[in-house]
């Protein structure tokens, strides 16, 4: 090196230590981030199903820190590779962090919908839409936290084989979405006075189905930490020809 200074210089050590400490701490506020996300997903439709004003009221509250958390990551990710240029796995994981809270800002986005349509459920709109697809709504819910909580797992633990399931669980939660959409429209074609709660179910529904795509999101940026291999560009080149959802 032109400065002379060598692998072993003791500057050059405590820069390195240093690095490895802020992209530990970047890990660590992904996963903060992630588990206050799982729980606005879950309140979210908690306060929908109960009619609680309260519940969602606290959601919408905390949506300024998730996005709070989302620009705080981003802005170390950029500091980190700007200051250290970092090679490799290193790179890739700086690289990924911004596009890993990006996907939990989003799916934070549709918890925040659904708690509005809940604060409306709760003030005077009817409920019925909302009742008729409870059981979905609740098992939606359930495998979209569950998907994020693995993924977010999955980032802590650099386990790629749990990231690989939670793609894999993806059209679990499609084939839910599909059947509670026909439930729906059943009920929207029966009585028409719930033309409006039930387009506003429907977004709910979709909104959770989304959540989902972002927890898939998440273990494909954990796959390409882990391997280097963008597995969003292979999933296409599997699937082509396959008509889209």
């Amino acid at each position: 090196m032109a400065t002379g200074i060598g692998l072993s210089d003791p500057v050059e050590g405590h820069t390195a230590k240093a690095f490895d400490a802020a992209l530990s701490e970047l890990r660590l506020q992904i996963v903060g981030m992630g588990g206050l996300v799982i729980d606005q997903v879950s309140a979210a439709v908690r306060a929908l199903l109960e009619g609680n004003a309260a519940l969602a009221q606290t959601v919408l509250a905390r949506e300024q820190r998730v996005n709070e958390l989302e620009r705080f990551v981003d802005r170390e990710a950029f500091r980190l590779i700007a200051l250290h240029q970092p090679m490799a796995g290193d790179l890739r994981m700086a690289k990924a962090a911004s596009r890993m809270t990006v996907e939990l800002e989003r799916a934070g986005d549709e918890a925040k919908k659904i708690a509005r349509f809940a604060t409306r459920v709760a003030t005077g709109e009817p409920q019925g839409p909302v009742l008729a697809v409870a059981r979905y709504l609740r098992h939606m819910a359930d495998l979209t936290t569950g998907m994020l909580r693995d993924a977010v797992r999955s980032l802590d633990e650099s386990n790629a084989d749990m990231a690989r399931a939670v793609r894999a669980r993806d059209s679990e939660l499609d084939d839910e979405f599909a059947a509670a959409l026909r439930q729906i429209l059943t009920l929207a074609m029966q009585d028409a006075h719930y033309l409006g709660a039930t387009i506003d179910t429907v977004f709910a529904l979709k909104g959770l189905e989304r959540i989902g795509d972002h927890a898939k999101n998440i273990a494909e940026q954990v796959l390409f930490v882990a391997s280097g291999e963008d597995v969003r560009h292979k999933k296409q080149t599997v699937e082509a020809g396959t008509p889209e959802k």
